[in-house]
């Protein structure tokens, strides 16, 4: 899932910089589903939308509050999709 979250996020592949910071952020991403109690599965579409975009947001600098309420809203879409829109994993 590192490979799609920096391609999500326009980083090379190559690129290993922010390879700590990704990882401390899909962390944090995982744990917001599990206390969602939804799947964590990192090979369902979804939860990997969710975690790239977790990190997304995380790994812009200085974004804008239009940035981030479009994010939060994503976010917030992809877990009532999780919730309710398929089936668990």
């Amino acid at each position: 899932m590192d490979d799609y979250i920096k391609q999500f996020c326009g980083i090379p592949e190559k690129v290993t910089v922010y390879d700590k910071q990704i990882a401390a952020n899909k962390k944090m991403a995982v744990a917001r589903l599990e206390a969602a109690n939804v799947s964590t599965d990192e090979k369902n579409d979804l939860v990997k939308d969710y975690v790239a975009t977790f990190c997304r947001i995380r790994m812009v600098t200085e974004p804008s509050s239009v940035f981030i309420q479009s994010e939060n809203a994503r976010l917030a879409d992809i877990i009532v999709l999780l919730s309710y829109g398929r089936k668990k994993t």
